[in-house]
């Protein structure tokens, strides 16, 4: 099975967050305490993700 380059996910998904906060912030107001929330949690999903698809598969287990 190919391997998921974890590092590109991770930038690949953080850029997708900041382009879809500049397109809102280009065509319409944005809500900085909503962002203020939404960001960190955001970070921690993205790490989380990123640590389940760095994991190693384990022998015997398919």
């Amino acid at each position: 099975m190919k391997r998921i380059d974890v590092a590109a996910l991770n930038v690949g998904l953080v850029c997708c967050g900041i382009a879809l906060l500049a397109l809102c912030a280009t065509f319409g107001a944005v809500d900085w305490k909503l962002v203020s929330i939404i960001a960190p949690l955001g970070l921690v999903v993205i790490g989380l993700i990123g640590l389940l698809l760095s994991r190693k598969p384990q022998k015997g287990k398919p």
